[in-house]
């Protein structure tokens, strides 16, 4: 999911466009639910970064009617004058999209309280602190949609998690394969003499990853190319399962989902996806 970034505001702002000017005071909210305060969050985040990259030299306090203006000039897709001030140009941009985007983050789930959004923008841009500050609304509603986000891939993609689920329980039963506490379970093909990685040493490394379907999503080995990197640089299972490599090993890794991607998309790598590497360890890297 996407930071927040000043693009967000184009729903906040839809609730000020039929507010006169003179009711653009700051005041204190109640949030009675995790909905009220992801959308007063929305709109403070938001008004926070009007206020400190669009409006800091505003003395007059004149911004923010600037920037409704601009609003309603994009709306009726009317092209702000050549001397119409920052502001006025942000608005007008914020207007334009709201002609054709309208949805919060496209989750039409998530209802709009546009009474708690036009709020939070007010204080956001007056810097008033009542229901959380800055950095609380920023993290607040970061975490929430993440946590939203990954829900809604679960649903989409639970086939998926539980076919790599079904995949490690079985593979657990056989023959030469440990699985640690973290769930990874590793194979050793060949064992090394050589000294074991620490987590902040760099390696050199053979590999060739696949899907527990046979999909190659990527190898170092077809490349020709043996690849360099810091042990804690990589995926969770790649990170454990390198420590207990001595140098001079091959091991075949089999990484739950948690351990891998989780409900990101990586190219071949679908989301909750297990993971399947031979991994050869040439040397650690000084």
């Amino acid at each position: 999911m996407k930071r927040v970034n000043i693009i967000l505001t184009i729903i906040a702002a839809l609730a000020l466009v039929v507010t006169s000017c003179s009711e653009y005071k700051e005041k204190s909210v109640t949030l009675n639910s995790d909905l009220d305060s992801l959308n007063y969050a929305f709109g403070y985040v938001n008004g926070k970064i009007i206020k400190d990259y669009h409006l800091q030299r505003d003395t007059t306090g004149n911004g923010i009617k600037s920037l409704m203006k601009g609003i309603k000039d994009g709306l009726k897709e009317k092209e702000a004058a050549e001397d119409t001030k920052q502001a006025t140009d942000l608005g007008s941009m914020i207007g334009s999209q709201l002609r054709t985007n309208t949805d919060f983050y496209g989750d039409s789930t998530l209802t709009m309280d546009y009474k708690l959004l036009r709020q939070g923008l007010i204080n956001g841009i007056s810097g008033n602190d009542t229901g959380m500050n800055a950095e609380e609304a920023r993290s607040y509603f970061n975490e929430t949609m993440e946590a939203l986000q990954a829900k809604k891939m679960e649903t989409q993609f639970k086939e998926n998690k539980e076919a790599g689920q079904k995949f490690l329980t079985e593979n657990a039963k056989k023959e030469g394969v440990v699985t640690t506490a973290s769930g990874l379970q590793y194979e050793v093909v060949k064992k090394g003499n050589g000294p074991l990685p620490k987590e902040t040493d760099k390696v050199k490394v053979h590999y060739h990853g696949t899907l527990i379907d046979g999909t190659v999503f990527d190898s170092s080995v077809e490349r020709g190319q043996p690849a360099e990197f810091g042990v804690n640089q990589v995926i969770k299972g790649w990170v454990e399962g390198l420590q207990l490599m001595p140098v001079g090993s091959k091991f075949k890794f089999y990484i739950p989902q948690e351990l891998a991607y989780g409900s990101q998309s990586q190219g071949q790598i679908k989301p909750f996806s297990t993971l399947i590497f031979e991994v050869e360890l040439i040397e650690i890297v000084k």
